[in-house]
């Protein structure tokens, strides 16, 4: 009986380690002396900046088209070629411009004629007023003599030897001689406040203005050739023989003018105060696993915050993100870059 008393409390004190035994091990390992600590993380400046950005020339790759729209009458260059500067890429349907300058030069030539004109009505003009000075000389003597005579036959009249119809015809012939120095009297008045040098200036003028139409015609029809911007390569041409060209989208020509490969990378507004020129990079093709590595520096900064340079329109393209744009310069050979080329770029401190 005594046996069976005692096992009850054997099983009290096993319950009870069961209970200790746990806590006293996380007593013991919390409390347990501890080895060398973890270093701490680096500093948020010493991480490297991971971003987006597309392989670029140093002069941006431009969008060329007509100054004026029309319908393409030639494409003289393909994509892919080397062209020097002033190269003419395509040329437009001008025949009507054409015909626009033949219209010009005639209208030049008619105001030319219109000018000799009146250069030789200046010249002439003295003699025309001397002339109607002697013209009215004589009508004045014309009205003079006309008076004697009437004088004389009133004086015959008393005498009974002219009839009164010849007085009154005298009389007529007076005043029609008066009239007629006065119209020659206006006339000359006329041609004495006449200045035909403003006939000249305002033929002068004219050419002026005709001169101006040609030029703008025969600017119409120098716009209708594009001409390359400078040396570089037809990446993309847009349009072929027979269709209309306009300025707009799509481009009539993509054109990158010569010089080095780089790339803009599309820098988010958290990571501009992380970022220096000088600062080393890395590019790699983000959508290659198999990507090999291109190195460079940060070349500059842009000044403002605004939306990507280049806009695509293309499905999974993020087109309202509004970062600054950061120039990488490429050290070495830029072999299997492409201009547009998607690619990762890591910036970080020596």
């Amino acid at each position: 009986m005594s046996e069976r008393r005692r096992l009850p409390g054997l099983g009290a004190i096993i319950a009870v380690l069961f209970l200790v035994a746990p806590l006293a091990a996380v007593g013991w390992w919390l409390s347990r002396p501890k080895g060398d600590t973890a270093p701490p993380p680096p500093a948020l400046a010493d991480l490297d900046v991971v971003c987006s950005g597309r392989v670029d020339g140093l002069v941006p790759v431009v969008s060329l088209a007509p100054a004026v729209p029309g319908k393409v009458a030639e494409v003289l260059a393909s994509e892919g070629q080397s062209v020097p500067a002033g190269k003419p890429l395509l040329r437009l349907d001008d025949d009507a411009l054409r015909l626009r300058v033949e219209e010009a030069k005639a209208a030049l030539a008619a105001v030319d004629v219109e000018i000799e004109a009146a250069t030789l009505e200046t010249k002439l003009h003295p003699a025309r007023v001397a002339s109607q000075k002697l013209v009215i000389a004589g009508a004045a003597d014309r009205t003079a003599t006309a008076r004697k005579l009437l004088a004389e036959r009133k004086v015959a009249k008393e005498f009974g030897t002219v009839a009164a119809t010849e007085i009154i015809a005298a009389e007529a012939e007076v005043r029609q001689a008066e009239r007629l120095e006065a119209i020659e009297a206006d006339r000359l008045a006329e041609l004495s406040a006449a200045k035909p040098e403003l006939r000249v200036r305002a033929a002068e003028v004219k050419k002026f203005q005709a001169q101006i139409a040609l030029k703008q015609a025969e600017k119409a029809v120098r716009d209708c050739v594009l001409t390359a911007p400078s040396a570089g390569v037809v990446l993309r041409v847009g349009v072929s023989a027979g269709e209309t060209a306009a300025p707009g989208v799509p481009p009539a020509v993509l054109f990158r003018p010569d010089g080095p490969l780089v790339v803009r990378a599309e820098l988010e507004q958290e990571f501009i105060g992380r970022v220096k020129p000088g600062m080393r990079a890395t590019v790699t093709d983000e959508s290659r696993t198999d990507s090999p590595t291109w190195t460079g520096r940060v070349k500059q900064l842009g000044a403002f915050v605004a939306r990507r340079r280049n806009v695509l329109l293309e499905p999974g393209e993020v087109n309202d993100v509004r970062t600054v744009e950061c120039v990488i310069a490429l050290d070495g050979s830029t072999d299997g870059l492409l201009v547009g080329q998607r690619m990762r770029v890591r910036i970080g401190k020596e």
